[in-house]
């Protein structure tokens, strides 16, 4: 079962419900899909899976699957400023938070101290993170420090057989480790602040 593929099935699900207000029924997914009508545990098995993702809601209704598309998107309107005041331009787009958030390969952990302030995360922010054991060099990864130790820091190679951990915070000093300590378990991919 392709990522294609469920990409491909999840876009005709959206197109068909969004045209008619009612999922389809298997038959039609199979000759949507182009694949044979007795492929029914395949398509359940990939509607199981975008339902994991976060992408669809499975109910069941007597012999029936109901499927809903979770509408997991963010209207964005414009900009505005931070800093000057600038013309408000509205821009009307959604963003796909499933995209951004969601997957197999996402994971969420809450933040605890201030190590990264600089970078703008900050206690208890929920940071979003993509699953890698590499990192490119300046990446806000995720690792392990002797298979116990998690900490958010910028990774760097640039000294010769080792890993640099740095921190955001003009307080406190980037570390130095030999590479058989240091796990990468993640690359760094965005943040959730609430203040309700």
């Amino acid at each position: 079962m392709t990522t294609g593929f469920r990409d491909n099935l999840y876009q005709f699900l959206s197109d068909h419900i969004n045209a008619y207000g009612m999922s389809p029924s298997f038959r039609e997914i199979t000759e949507a899909m182009g694949i044979s009508p007795r492929s029914k545990s395949f398509i359940t098995r990939s509607l199981r899976t975008l339902e994991k993702e976060g992408k669809l809601i499975l109910e069941k209704k007597g012999r029936r699957l109901l499927i809903k598309i979770s509408n997991k998107q963010l209207q964005l309107l414009g900009r505005i400023s931070a800093g000057s005041p600038i013309e408000a331009i509205e821009d009307r787009q959604f963003i796909d938070i499933n995209q951004l958030f969601s997957g197999e390969d996402r994971c969420a952990l809450t933040v605890k101290g201030a190590s990264m302030i600089d970078e703008g995360i900050l206690d208890g922010d929920m940071i979003i993170y993509k699953k890698s054991e590499i990192a490119k060099e300046g990446q806000i990864v995720v690792v392990l420090i002797d298979q116990h130790h998690a900490t958010l820091k910028r990774i760097s190679y640039k000294i010769k057989d080792m890993i640099t951990l740095i921190p955001a915070n003009l307080e406190l000093k980037p570390r130095v480790y030999v590479p058989e300590r240091v796990s990468v378990q993640g690359v760094y991919i965005g943040l959730v602040r609430t203040h309700v």
